[in-house]
């Protein structure tokens, strides 16, 4: 018996159109948990150095965790793993809603995907059997018409349906995976990778149990949870102003977007903040499973010329890459550009970075009327903003080119576009400038997947402490916030209000039957960071990739309270390595033997020696 695992993973060959169902492996789950542990552990093993993430060779991974479909609160969680076409390195995404769940009810701890198909097919996967099906019909459709033809023609509006849309089908760099209509899977292009296999869906339905090791004892346990969880602040404060909440702290804090990067402070930002959105388009807050936090906000435009927009968000990074970092001040325009990009599966924040930089391309001269085919993309246009999306997604005129990203798309341009493209390994920054915060600036700088806030979050405890612009701790501060934040992604559960180490340890004891300490945890968040480091060094990675955008390192900001602030790029380098030596890596950042065996990572070292990656 597993308990807290379904058991199986569901192995599927696009290429011969087979489907194969095989136990879950206990060793795995011994030194890796569920989750990204299971993903990047599967994606270590079976993909080769060098392959091109959109070619049939690269493999894409969906796990779930022991949380996840469980009474945690929050268990929502399932994690999507591939090669990324974004930064050419290990790349991972997670998702909430309810698709996580139903997988794990289905029967299935893992999903593993080969080749690629010579037609449009999407996965059908009920209670524990799963088969290949033609999605012909399918194959241009948005997201929300996928998922509402894939019901219908199944006959179950209960199935969960996890798909692409037109920008996934036209290997967009960063098209995401959405589920739940409103839910996405993002930054990595995760999407992409599904388009470049022809597979336009994974559709689950299941109606299995999760066996729980000590059944009484996981009850109070999770009601306690429960109690924690509803008492903390920000779960008021997030059920009733949903994320929204961040863009006037950002503001205040002088760290919000703002054309490009240029700036950390916008003129207009209370038109983009949760009291607007309350007192003019709130219709009701909306949970994903097992959730009683309830940060989706559903917001409807009842007049003007967006009227009729609806979207359950935009939540603060869309709305200050859409908006702000655009240069636009309206929340309206900004739900209806969010619509678009779930409709069409496009990542918001890349969205709204890479459209960010094209606009400030234009008023630099950079691009002309004739590169955009006369679109005047100058900062504040709202139409312009809406008309490239779709151009994006469809990699018509200018939008081809922005559909490869900010990294590539300013190496094509040349004449000092480079300069101003913001992004970290070819993953666009997310809504919160590094220049706000030093453990910001390094915890971009060393992401695994780039440019990103998904690994460390240490601006909000930095700025409460007064020490956002101090170097000293923050190697420390900022591998607590990747322990923190690697271990929901793990067992299955949201990294919204956390709670700690030992909590997490009793409930997976419970329901697994195993012991697990506090520590184990930890060395578990470890393992696998570090194994997603030797993925990245195995590709190419080195410490000169570990850096910031050339605006972040040399631009001061302008005004507010971080006027005249850029990150020193000694400051930069004192901070990486002082987090190397935390992890046990040495000075180029490749871990170091005795780390790997101290982390039970044998055979990750055996692998870097055999390239000569580590000396034999």
């Amino acid at each position: 018996m597993m308990y807290g695992y379904a058991g199986y993973v569901l192995k599927v060959d696009l290429t011969k159109g087979k489907v194969i169902k095989e136990e879950l492996k206990r060793e795995l789950i011994q030194k890796f948990l569920g989750g990204r542990g299971f993903g990047a552990k599967t994606l270590f093993d079976e993909l080769a150095p060098g392959v091109d993430p959109l070619s049939p060779q690269n493999i894409i991974i969906f796990a779930v965790g022991p949380f996840t479909g469980t009474l945690v609160p929050k268990g929502c969680k399932y994690s999507v793993i591939s090669k990324s076409p974004m930064t050419n390195c290990y790349g991972d995404s997670e998702g909430g809603g309810f698709f996580g769940p139903e997988l794990k009810y289905a029967g299935f701890d893992m999903i593993v995907i080969y080749g690629a198909s010579e037609k449009p097919v999407y996965l059908w996967i009920n209670d524990g059997r799963a088969e290949i099906r033609d999605a012909s019909n399918l194959w241009g459709k948005s997201t929300f018409e996928t998922t509402e033809l894939i019901q219908e023609e199944l006959g179950d509006k209960s199935i969960k349906v996890a798909c692409i849309g037109p920008a996934g089908e036209n290997l967009v760099r960063y098209a995401c995976i959405c589920n739940d209509l409103y839910r996405q899977a993002g930054r990595t292009g995760m999407g992409a990778v599904m388009g470049s296999k022809k597979l336009k869906a994974v559709a689950v339905r299941g109606t299995g149990e999760i066996k729980i090791a000590k059944p009484d004892e996981f009850l109070e346990l999770a009601k306690e949870a429960l109690k924690k969880t509803l008492e903390m602040p920000a779960t008021k404060m997030l059920r009733e102003q949903g994320t929204l909440l961040q863009i006037m702290a950002s503001n205040e804090w002088g760290v919000l977007p703002t054309r490009n990067f240029q700036d950390g402070v916008f003129e207009l930002a209370e038109r983009l903040s949760a009291q607007y959105a309350i007192e003019h388009l709130f219709v009701k807050a909306r949970a994903c499973f097992g959730c009683p936090v309830a940060c989706g906000h559903v917001r409807y435009v009842k007049s003007g010329k967006y009227k009729g927009a609806l979207n359950e968000g935009p939540e603060y990074e869309l709305t200050a890459m859409l908006g702000s970092n655009c240069g636009i001040g309206s929340l309206e325009c900004v739900i209806k550009a969010a619509q678009l990009c779930d409709e069409l599966g496009l990542d918001g924040i890349s969205t709204g970075n890479v459209i960010g930089f094209a606009m400030e391309c234009y008023e630099r001269g950079i691009l002309t009327d004739k590169d955009t085919g006369g679109l005047k993309l100058n900062f504040g246009n709202e139409e312009a903003l809406l008309e490239v999306i779709r151009k994006i997604a469809s990699r018509e005129g200018i939008g081809d080119l922005l559909a490869e990203g900010v990294k590539r798309a300013a190496e094509k341009l040349g004449k000092g576009a480079e300069d101003i493209a913001v992004h970290v390994k070819g993953l666009e920054l997310p809504a919160y400038d590094a220049r706000g915060s030093m453990g910001t600036a390094l915890g971009f700088a060393i992401a695994d997947i780039g440019g990103s806030h998904c690994r460390s979050w240490t601006m909000g405890p930095e700025i409460s402490k007064g020490i956002r612009f101090e170097v000293a701790g923050k190697a420390e501060m900022v591998r607590d916030s990747i322990r923190a934040r690697t271990l929901p992604d793990i067992l299955g559960f949201c990294r919204f209000c956390l709670l700690d180490f030992n909590t997490y340890a009793k409930l997976l004891t419970a329901i697994t039957g195993t012991e697990y300490k506090a520590s184990d945890l930890m060395e578990v968040t470890d393992r696998v960071y570090t194994l997603t480091r030797a993925f990245n060094v195995r590709e190419g990675i080195t410490r000169q990739q570990d850096t910031l955008p050339k605006r972040v390192l040399t631009e001061p900001l302008k005004q507010g309270p971080t006027k005249g602030v850029y990150v020193k790029k000694e400051d930069l380098d004192k901070m990486i390595s002082e987090f190397y030596k935390l992890y046990g890596w040495n000075e180029n950042g490749v871990p170091r033997e005795e780390t790997l065996r101290k982390l039970s990572l044998e055979d990750v070292l055996e692998s870097l020696k055999s390239i000569g990656k580590i000396p034999s």
